[in-house]
This record gives C-alpha cells, structure tokens and sequence, in this order.
C-alpha cells in the first residue's frame, strides 16, 4: 500500500494505482468534475495533472475549480 493526499486528505491506494483512483476514494464527485473539465488536478509542485496519471507515494494533489473567464 501507499499514501497520496487529495486535497489534504489521506488515502491509502495499491502501488501501481492513477489519480483517478485517489479521486475515486477520496469523494466521487471530484473525479466526475475533472471528466468533465469543471476542475483540474494539481500537483504539489504546482504542476497539472492527467487523471490518467500514476499517483506516486507521499505525493499532495488538489482538485482545483479555474474560474471561467
């Protein structure tokens, strides 16, 4: 097992697993909103992310909500 935060939470996830993963067991909703391109994933280098993307251990991702302009 590995630890990843989302948006300050911790989850523990398999090693091997994506970010889509780490949404899905941190709040459901959240990977919907990235399908549907209303937020983006952060990483904590301040980098965007693919959902599709592996989740690396002791890494901190933020969902986050761009305002539309």
């Amino acid at each position: 097992m590995m630890t990843v935060f989302v948006n300050n939470e911790k989850i523990e996830l398999f090693h091997g697993a994506t970010l889509k993963h780490a949404l899905l067991k941190t709040d459901e909703q959240l990977y919907h909103d990235v399908c549907k391109k209303r937020a983006v994933i952060i990483d904590m280098e301040g980098n965007q992310t693919d959902i599709h993307g592996a989740a690396m251990s002791d890494w901190c991702y933020f969902v986050s909500y761009p305002l539309d302009n």
